[in-house]
């Protein structure tokens, strides 16, 4: 065991003034009988900084009895719970307390303890000395080893989820989407939720379902099982589904708050911002320079990677639904100056991307056609190009796209990028596509020089070699003297980066290396904001989208003094389906024209295939389930006062709901329990093992052999002890017959998603169940 600081406090406000001290990097001990076997094996993420022992507090050991309650001190030890003659008209948990590991154990573990207790996990409780600690989900880390590892004894309901931290897949998507929880809403087949969360989240999901380079996807958990979820066609559904029924899921302020807003430039970026401008009560008003709304979206991405059409109902929608205004054909700097446009508005967000290209510094450079004017030029249907072999110069995504392009115009492109594969900034999944459909690679080239001989075009090149890593982070690209070359071609596209273009913009919003002058708060100076491609340089329409919220939140700011903080989880649900099945996910879109919508029930079926990436430990403590059943209340001792409440609401979490500056002092069980009938039943692999496989606790009102009303807890099948209370609806004002006994049996496992190696439990729950209803019916 490592060094620690032990204090033996006195009073419960000494205690508590300890955990306030340590602030989470204390531990309480009472029994010690898990504890001190987890700090030996320094199973933590954080070996805690002193020890709190809770047994020379007065008033923590005691069972009394009052007018409403029997009353039992959380120090109170599990034998004396056993022995006490106070408690005989509670059978349940006296057999529950009997039931816990050997006579030594129930002589140190108290109630509180048994209650607090750590999870029996392997992962949770493998030793850190031994090769290195495994940083499980409860541990913080991102995936539940057991999910598709070792899980004898794992949940068969679902997973526990934090709350308060993130899922991998939330934390890898650029806007934070909620994926699990919108899945687990479709799953459940409330699509208007699902949308609904989606659409808070992110109001240009049916294009990212279509073009995302699928962030979440490459961090899901599922992909070490058999594949990844597919995210992006998920979403892509909803999408579609939210621009059909924009009106029932959106939501506007009822009152204006009587500030203008001018967004200059209508891409994602513009669009995005917009949503949410309008959705915090503003006028808004979107600037653009072409004559139709979308930027990158219309002009700079291929039609057979992004069909116009969507790109059309999207804008619409945001004009009758949002009441959006748009101005076309209006170039800021020409037609309109900046000064102009911040006296009109309360405040401007510049969102007009990045579409200057940068220049090559190579003689005849002028004879290469632009890449972002080429891809404007398809998206404007004008195709008239007699090319066959043709040179891309650049690395990435327009590189790409210019060249996909080319394929389809029957033309043969070559890209030619300086360094190797490896350090393309293309997206990896647009790079596997190009290769697929034909595209032509050479690495570690450089063009040096072009000229004009007839009708063709002599590219002069020369090849690379791989230096030291530059600023970017990336090998410095270096020439190999004497390994010139020319090459002729029809026709020679660059593509080898774009910028903004800041030539508006007074010199006091430009540093001195041309750059321009912003913070993280995307404040400019004045009332002038900027967000998107135009701040960050060229990135991917989820990340713009990301970054135009961030904008919004400043400019509400400085309209409103409001500040708006996402939040990782919009559930508040205790367990989570989760699934395991190994079936192939929907098929991808890979073809050239988009296939047709994917039906509900696929979307529904690959929802079902998330893992929810949560914690699939059992709560280990027999006393919860006798508790629950009986239904006691918990008294915590706070920082800030007393609270009492349900043992269900307790167990929020696998540990149960104690804040780092509480103590559990008392657990008060109900006088009119006294003398119903209870059962406590438990399975287990041998007696000398404390944690249950499977337990049940019942408590119940019988009159002839009807159920006036029961309560039903089931232990050691699913992260938190859990009421049965469908089935106790249902075996209400029933009489316990076979028959009804049976259902109830079967009802109580109807809704289980195994693991891989814990289908077992099932069949043991509901034997289990069955012979606790039985047993009620005997007596």
């Amino acid at each position: 065991m490592k060094p620690f600081e032990h204090f033996t406090p006195h009073t419960l406000e000494e205690a508590i003034s300890l955990l306030k001290k340590y602030n989470g990097k204390a531990k309480l001990i009472a029994g010690g009988t898990v504890l001190i076997p987890a700090l030996k094996k320094d199973i933590y993420p954080e070996y805690p900084k002193a020890l709190i022992n809770l047994k020379e507090i007065p008033g923590l050991s005691l069972i009394e009895e009052d007018e409403e309650a029997i009353k039992i001190g959380a120090l109170t030890k599990l034998e004396e719970i056993v022995r006490s003659g106070k408690l005989e008209k509670y059978p349940l948990l006296k057999e529950a307390a009997s039931s816990v590991g050997t006579p030594q154990i129930r002589n140190m573990g108290t109630i509180g303890g048994n209650l607090c207790q750590e999870v029996r996990c392997w992962y949770f409780w493998y030793p850190h000395q031994i090769g290195g600690r495994l940083t499980c989900y409860l541990k913080g880390g991102d995936t539940c080893y057991a999910l598709t590892g070792e899980n004898h004894y794992h949940s068969i309901f679902g997973c526990y989820k934090h709350t308060n931290r993130p899922t991998s897949c939330w934390d890898a998507c650029p806007v934070h989407t909620d994926i699990s929880s919108i899945l687990e809403n479709l799953r459940e087949g409330k699509n208007d939720e699902a949308a609904r969360m989606l659409l808070e989240i992110n109001p240009l999901s049916s294009i990212t379902g279509r073009i995302c380079p699928r962030f979440c996807e490459d961090r899901c958990s599922r992909k070490e099982f058999d594949e990844p979820v597919a995210i992006r066609e998920v979403e892509r559904f909803l999408g579609d589904y939210i621009l059909e029924n924009l009106p029932k899921l959106l939501s506007l302020p009822d009152k204006k708050t009587g500030k203008k807003v001018a967004i200059v430039g209508s891409g994602p970026a513009g669009l995005t911002a917009a949503y949410y401008l309008r959705k915090s009560g503003h006028d808004v008003v979107i600037f653009e320079r072409e004559s139709e709304a979308g930027g990158l979206l219309r002009y700079g991405i291929p039609p057979f990677r992004l069909n116009k059409r969507i790109v059309n109902k999207v804008v619409e929608a945001f004009k009758k639904a949002l009441g959006i205004g748009f101005k076309f054909n209006v170039h800021l700097g020409k037609d309109m100056t900046l000064e102009d446009l911040c006296a009109q508005y309360d405040a401007v967000l510049l969102a007009i991307g990045a579409w200057k290209e940068r220049e090559m510094g190579i003689p005849g450079e002028e004879l290469a056609l632009s890449g972002l004017n080429f891809l404007r030029s398809i998206n404007l249907d004008q195709k008239e190009f007699k090319w066959k072999k043709v040179a891309v110069i650049g690395g990435g995504n327009v590189a790409i796209d210019v060249a996909r392009s080319l394929l389809r115009l029957k033309a043969k492109p070559k890209i030619l990028y300086r360094r190797t594969e490896n350090e393309m900034p293309a997206l990896k999944e647009e790079r596997e596509l190009a290769k697929e459909e034909g595209v032509e690679f050479e690495f570690l080239t450089q063009p040096i020089g072009l000229e004009k001989k007839g009708e063709k075009l002599i590219l002069r090149s020369v090849r690379m070699r791989l230096g030291p890593k530059d600023e970017s982070g990336r090998p410095t690209p270096l020439p190999i003297y004497g390994s010139e070359f020319e090459e002729e071609y029809d026709a020679v596209i660059k593509a080898v980066g774009e910028r903004a273009d800041l030539s508006f913009l007074p010199s006091d919003f430009i540093d001195e290396k041309g750059n321009l002058k912003i913070d993280s708060s995307y404040f400019l100076g004045k009332n002038l904001f900027a967000g998107g491609d135009f701040v960050s340089g060229p990135s991917t329409v989820v990340e713009s989208i990301a970054s135009a919220k961030k904008a919004v939140v400043s400019i509400n700011r400085f309209l409103l003094g409001e500040f708006a903080q996402e939040s990782p989880s919009s559930s508040k649900k205790t367990l989570h389906k989760v699934n395991i099945k190994a079936f192939k996910k929907i098929e991808r879109l890979t073809s050239f024209k988009e296939k047709k919508p994917f039906e509900f029930e696929e979307i529904q079926k690959e929802a079902d295939r998330c893992f929810n990436c949560g914690c699939v430990a059992v709560n280990p403590s027999d006393m919860a389930v006798a508790l629950m059943a009986l239904g006691a209340k918990l008294k915590i001792i706070t920082s800030n006062g007393t609270r009492v409440i349900p043992v269900e609401e307790f167990f929020t979490s696998v540990r149960g709901n104690l804040a780092s500056d509480e103590i559990l002092t008392e657990i008060l069980i109900p006088k009119e329990m006294a003398n119903l009938p209870q059962v406590f039943m438990k399975f287990r692999l041998r007696n000398s093992i404390d944690f249950p496989i499977v337990s049940v606790g019942i408590v119940a009102e019988i009159n002839e052999k009807v159920v006036k009303k029961i309560s039903i807890a089931l232990g050691g099948v699913a992260p938190v002890p859990l009421r049965v209370r469908e089935v106790e609806s249902w075996l209400e004002d029933k009489k316990l017959e076979d028959l009804v006994i049976e259902e109830a049996a079967k009802m109580a496992v109807k809704e289980t998603l195994p693991l891989n190696k814990n289908a077992y439990k099932i069949e043991i729950t509901r034997v289990i169940l069955k012979r606790a209803l039985l047993s009620l019916k005997a007596n």
